[in-house]
């Protein structure tokens, strides 16, 4: 099937890779897997060996009717947008009686470039309705995902992705992995929400408003950046010459929560 190129599409076929995902995703110890962006199905072949229930939704009709006939009903698979569909309705539903991480569904996908950051707050937001999430992103992105403060890829993404989760770099692809070859390098992100998340689900987006605004102008004090909201700061105990890189994830919900109070 010839790439896409509206749609963002690498498709992946690199054998190695291809099985050190389906090992960290461990769909065998789950309820089974939604897969993001299945494409030719390379991947999907590899997460059905698990005997799990394996849902996907896809963008493109001409894969969709291709995972079809290839796969027929071991694979369920919609015509959908992940930037805008309801992930959560998609999730496999584990057997009665099942208990533990056994009872929760794994999520996976190698995203496109062009939808990846929104994919990943929509899959953020499922919480710990999922065991974990494992998902290919351009490198410079996963960098940012799991940045620590004081870094330069710190900033709205690593917050609110340390507010929802963990998250790790598990290994580095090269261009050469894909068909067609991209342009930069890309990363896989393990992600395993927290069991009490930060900030609630529901507050997620305001609270990456929140932040934004602050790093908007990063190279700015806070006291200037966050001008209008000084007394907040001062009542936190942070110095006004301080940089909004500089603050931890547990230091931004302290004063998300203030703002609101």
């Amino acid at each position: 099937m010839k790439a896409n190129k509206q749609l963002g599409q690498h498709f992946l076929r690199d054998a190695e890779v291809l099985a050190d995902i389906a090992a960290v995703t461990d769909v065998a110890r789950s309820a089974g897997a939604l897969e993001i962006g299945p494409g030719e199905g390379a991947l999907t072949a590899w997460l059905l060996k698990a005997g799990k229930p394996v849902n996907a939704i896809e963008a493109d009709t001409r894969a969709v009717y291709e995972l079809r006939a290839r796969f027929g009903d071991a694979l369920k698979v919609v015509l959908g947008d992940a930037t805008r569909d309801d992930l959560g309705a998609l999730l496999p539903v584990a057997e009665p009686g099942v208990e533990g991480v056994y009872a929760r569904p794994v999520v996976v996908g190698n995203l496109p470039y062009n939808a990846a950051s929104i994919i990943h707050r929509r899959v953020l937001a499922l919480g710990a309705r999922v065991a974990r999430s494992v998902l290919m992103f351009q490198k410079e992105v996963a960098l940012r995902l799991v940045a620590r403060p004081g870094v330069h890829d710190y900033g709205v993404p690593s917050i609110l992705t340390a507010a929802s989760a963990k998250a790790w770099i598990v290994r580095e692809v090269g261009p050469d992995a894909f068909v067609p070859r991209p342009k930069v390098d890309s990363a896989v992100v393990l992600i395993e929400p927290l069991a009490v998340p930060l900030i609630p689900e529901a507050e997620l987006e305001a609270f990456g408003d929140f932040v934004g605004k602050a790093f908007q102008q990063r190279r700015k004090t806070l006291g200037n950046a966050m001008s209008e909201q000084r007394e907040l700061l001062e009542a936190a105990g942070i110095a006004l010459t301080r940089r909004a890189e500089e603050l931890a994830p547990e230091v931004w919900v302290d004063l998300w929560e203030r703002s609101r109070r």
